[in-house]
């Protein structure tokens, strides 16, 4: 019983001496968690993000599909039509003016503008919104096709007259 008392006032001793170490030292942590944060995006960033979160590069070079429509004037998708759209995209492409995209977000739109249109465009329906366009876009690429050659046959067949004003 003896050595049980002594034992049991040892542990207690050690554990008065030895608690307020511990819970010093597991404040000072606290203090350094709590110091730590997550480092604040910048407005660009943010703004590069959005762009990038809304598929708006993708769109870009998807929309030279209008310059290969007119030019060619054949509304499949043939190698050679494919192949033109995806060196246009290649040469003069999104990677070319991405950030005067970025720049103008950064312009037009606070940080908190930005944070905001970043969260809309993760969301689910924002998600789908976007591919329904582009899935629109693609399905409606043939009619696209041939009202843009008749256009620019037009136009150079004389039946699209330019206003007179521009020309001076």
């Amino acid at each position: 019983m003896k050595n049980f008392k002594s034992s049991l006032l040892l542990i207690a001793c050690i554990s008065w001496i030895t608690f307020p170490v511990i819970a010093t030292y597991a404040d000072n942590n606290q203090d350094e968690r709590s110091q730590i944060t997550t480092p604040i995006k910048s407005k660009r960033q943010l703004a590069r993000e959005v762009l990038v979160e809304l598929g708006i590069g993708r769109q870009y070079d998807l929309y030279f599909w209008n310059s290969v429509d007119i030019a060619v004037g054949n509304p499949s998708r043939s190698k050679f039509n494919v192949w033109l759209q995806k060196t246009l995209a290649r040469v003069a492409g999104w990677k070319y003016v991405e950030s005067q995209y970025v720049s103008r977000l950064e312009a037009n739109f606070s940080e908190l503008e930005l944070q905001e249109l970043l969260e809309l465009s993760k969301r689910p329906l924002m998600k789908k919104l976007l591919r329904s366009e582009i899935q629109a876009y693609e399905e409606t690429g043939e009619k696209r096709a041939k009202l843009l050659y008749q256009a620019w046959d037009d136009y150079n067949s004389g039946k699209i007259v330019i206003p007179s004003n521009l020309m001076k």
